[in-house]
């Protein structure tokens, strides 16, 4: 699926331009086929799109196979972000796993024969911080 979001005279419009079946593989270069060819079947120029927001999948942001570099490549100066709704979605699942490792830090700490032995690992390895 693919939306435009776009200045009209009303002010800003967002609309859905397409949404089309991949018929084979969902790499980036497919992807990126089939944008291109509805792109020439309407007579819309690439360098048109001045941004591009993706779902942050394996196949939309890779830096040389995927979606994203095709894109860049297309259009060297385009702008390509990751969709506010699936950032804040990774946000949560960041804030989950820092939530056990501060049980964990807090557990350790808490008993200070533990907070020793957790010092003496940190030692062994070399580890910057404590």
């Amino acid at each position: 699926m693919a939306f435009a979001r776009f200045l009209d005279i009303d002010g800003i419009r967002e609309e859905l331009i397409f949404a089309l079946k991949l018929t084979t593989d969902t790499k980036g270069e497919s992807i990126f086929k089939k944008l291109v060819a509805y792109f020439e079947e309407n007579n819309i120029r690439l360098k048109n799109i001045v941004a591009c927001a993706t779902d942050g999948s394996a196949a939309m942001i890779g830096r040389y196979r995927e979606f994203k570099a095709y894109l860049k490549k297309a259009v060297p100066n385009v702008v390509c972000v990751q969709c506010v709704v699936h950032r804040q979605h990774l946000a949560g699942r960041l804030h989950e796993a820092l939530g056990h490792v501060i049980k964990a830090v807090n557990l350790i700490k808490k008993n200070a024969l533990q907070d020793r032995l957790f010092q003496q690992l940190c030692g062994k390895n070399n580890e910057e911080f404590e």
